[in-house]
């Protein structure tokens, strides 16, 4: 994953001419039990991402998580 956010941002730093400023994170389909993985594991990967690249920034970017629960009846 790490890597997949490190293109991601290259990617929209070559269009804008700029890091982004913000992130907001969308997962879907997460079910109950794993909604703690995805806040312990993913969440970290992209905040080390973001202290490496973001190293000279006065401010981090912020950072917006939203987690869709995945309901089966």
């Amino acid at each position: 994953m790490v890597s997949l956010i490190r293109r991601a941002i290259a990617s929209f730093e070559m269009k804008q001419g700029m890091k982004p400023t913000n992130f907001i994170i969308y997962r879907d389909g997460v079910g109950d039990s794993m909604r703690e993985q995805v806040l312990q594991n993913e969440i970290p990967q992209l905040k080390q991402v973001i202290s490496d690249l973001y190293n000279e920034v006065a401010s981090p970017p912020a950072i917006t998580v939203v987690v869709v629960n995945k309901r089966i009846t």
